[in-house]
């Protein structure tokens, strides 16, 4: 017995003082690190889409098509890899502004390019650029594009419920984000709504494709972003905004509230309306909005 267990122990301590012979180094990875990455100047006249206002918050990382994973920007990411290798950013937003709806911006092109990777060492992408996608120069993808800086201006205030008209703010202010001129509204004490609408109608995918509304904003008390559907005027709520007393891009997904009025009405085409209200009597509540587009 003594002689069993004696040979039990030593073969119990060959095995664990031989574990490190099976279990090898771990390696060391590359890193990519990514700053930033924003939407490359546009010529409007061009090319039919807009300003290059943007947010891209997060990078969505391939190498050699297989996705690393989602990352927010600034980032530095580990890969375990090495030599020459295709790296694919793609760029990505909070849908609605939330941090729970990360998603990759389905009208931005990828940012790509081929990397060295060595472990130990780091590759930096500064200032990288994108831009929607190529075809995407027409009516069809932009039914609306308003940035406030030519005559002819698509939004109004809405006649039936504004109790203060549309404001054209002009540079320099801080009401203007980009360019020499924003639009929006001022409410005093004695006022308790402000809203704008679109002068026209828009066709819209209504078959699940994505469409969104871009702009940027600021405001002091929260606003509505509601759709009306013609030709039976329904309407349907697409997000409440927070205040913001800095300016903010937002990338507003309006396929549900499409989709809701097209089930509820068959609406063919569609409003869109601005609503601040100052049920607290307030002085001064105000909205301010630039480069608004819709994108399809």
């Amino acid at each position: 017995m003594k002689t069993k267990l004696l040979f039990l122990s030593l073969l119990v301590l060959s095995i664990l003082g031989s574990c490190n012979i099976y279990n090898p180094a771990e390696p060391v990875p590359a890193y990519i690190h990514v700053d930033n990455i924003k939407v490359k100047g546009a010529d409007t006249t061009a090319t039919g889409q807009g300003t290059n206002s943007s947010k891209i918050s997060d990078a969505w990382i391939y190498i050699d098509d297989q996705l690393i994973g989602c990352f927010e920007m600034p980032c530095t990411v580990p890969v375990i890899s090495e030599g020459n290798h295709a790296l694919r950013i793609r760029t990505g937003i909070k849908i609605n502004g939330i941090a729970a709806t990360r998603a990759p911006y389905p009208f931005y092109t990828d940012y790509q390019q081929s990397v060295s990777l060595q472990p130990g060492t780091t590759i930096n992408i500064t200032n990288a650029t994108v831009t929607y996608l190529s075809f995407m120069t027409s009516t069809s993808h932009f039914p609306m594009i308003e940035d406030f800086e030519n005559l002819g201006i698509k939004i109004i205030a809405n006649a039936h419920t504004s109790e203060v008209p549309l404001a054209l703010f002009d540079s320099p202010s801080s009401n203007v984000f980009e360019g020499n001129h924003s639009a929006g509204g001022v409410l005093h004490s004695n006022n308790t709504i402000f809203e704008c609408k679109t002068i026209d109608s828009f066709l819209l995918n209504k078959n699940s494709l994505p469409v969104f509304l871009e702009f940027n904003y600021k405001c002091n008390q929260s606003f509505m972003v509601y759709l009306k559907g013609y030709p039976n005027y329904n309407t349907a709520e697409a997000l409440s905004f927070n205040p913001s007393e800095t300016w903010k891009k937002a990338y507003l997904f309006l396929t549900p509230a499409i989709a809701q009025l097209y089930a509820q009405s068959s609406a063919t085409r569609f409003f869109i309306n601005f609503q601040i209200k100052n049920n607290s009597g307030f002085d001064s509540v105000g909205l301010a909005l630039d480069n608004i587009k819709i994108v399809q």
